[in-house]
């Protein structure tokens, strides 16, 4: 193992396995699945993943860790993963098999390129795709009506703004501060996204409309807003987006997640390159392939 990736199993506290004290041990080709996950779970914590992914992958490690019992890791074949998959299969839906196999799938490679094994027996099993049911994104005249909404309030508006023309997750939205923004040109106004650990190749500059540089100075100016931008909570950005799509007459659901979608399909409908737009909302490489086919079944509906 690299001396990097050594410093994940020094002896610590897991939060994420009960007792809390449970020691990080770094994994070996003669454990079973389960000693070796709680290094599993420091290493998906260290920043590379979203802050869900260590808690739904391990729950799901657990799981294989009950079917796999007793035998070692050098000895698991890809007929036991398969077996495993077809339990899985007789109670659950695929898609939720989807994510366990993916999971499980991740755990192999990270052991595989650890060392601890010298091939990965998931190699082969790829999780079957599984569409999920496509939300009903706002037509134009909508985005429109939601605009005249917000734009009664300064901080609703900045809010749907900043949705409709940058696509940030939620949590990006969240994060941003107000020495975030540059309106050095207010013609050409811009937001730096920032990231820690390893989600820092996940920064980048977004170009902001015109509009954006009097709707922020307004906001700070109404709100005093001084550090964070949106110093709330979560749900109250979400009854925000539900109270001003009521407001404006659509019973569509607005969130976060369906402006983002909707940030990728009207520039999908504009004509740009859809890579160049998941660069935008600044997605892992490693999930281009689902977003190209959903982003291309979302952008067809809409046409």
């Amino acid at each position: 193992m690299t001396t990097e990736q050594g410093s994940l199993f020094d002896k610590r506290s897991y939060r994420g396995s009960k007792p809390q004290s449970f020691s990080i041990e770094p994994p070996t080709a003669d454990m079973t699945v389960a000693p070796s996950l709680p290094a599993y779970y420091a290493y998906l914590s260290s920043g590379q993943y979203s802050q869900y992914t260590p808690d739904d992958f391990l729950a799901d490690l657990r799981r294989f860790s009950g079917f796999s019992g007793t035998k070692l890791l050098r000895d698991i074949k890809p007929v036991d993963i398969q077996q495993w998959i077809g339990e899985l299969k007789r109670t659950m839906p695929d898609k939720t098999v989807s994510r366990k196999v993916a999971a499980v799938g991740n755990y192999f490679r990270w052991l595989e390129a650890e060392k601890v094994l010298q091939k990965n027996p998931a190699d082969t099993i790829r999780a079957r795709w599984v569409a999920s049911p496509l939300p009903d994104l706002l037509f134009d005249n909508e985005c429109d009506k939601l605009l005249a909404a917000a734009s009664t309030d300064s901080r609703t508006y900045l809010l749907v703004l900043l949705l409709l023309e940058t696509g940030l997750k939620k949590a990006e939205l969240m994060a941003l501060t107000v020495g975030d923004f540059d309106f050095s040109n207010k013609y050409q106004p811009e937001v730096q996204l920032r990231h820690s650990g390893k989600q820092v190749v996940k920064d980048r500059k977004l170009k902001l409309p015109v509009q954006a540089t009097d709707v922020f100075t307004d906001y700070i100016e109404q709100y005093g807003a001084t550090g964070a931008l949106f110093p709330y909570t979560p749900r109250f950005i979400e009854q925000l987006l539900t109270e001003t799509a009521k407001q404006a007459g659509i019973s569509k659901k607005v969130t976060p997640g369906t402006l983002r979608d909707l940030f990728m399909v009207r520039g999908i409908k504009r004509g740009e390159k859809i890579e160049i737009l998941l660069e935008k909302i600044g997605l892992s490489k490693d999930s281009y392939d689902y977003a190209r086919k959903r982003y291309g079944r979302l952008a067809r509906e809409a046409l």
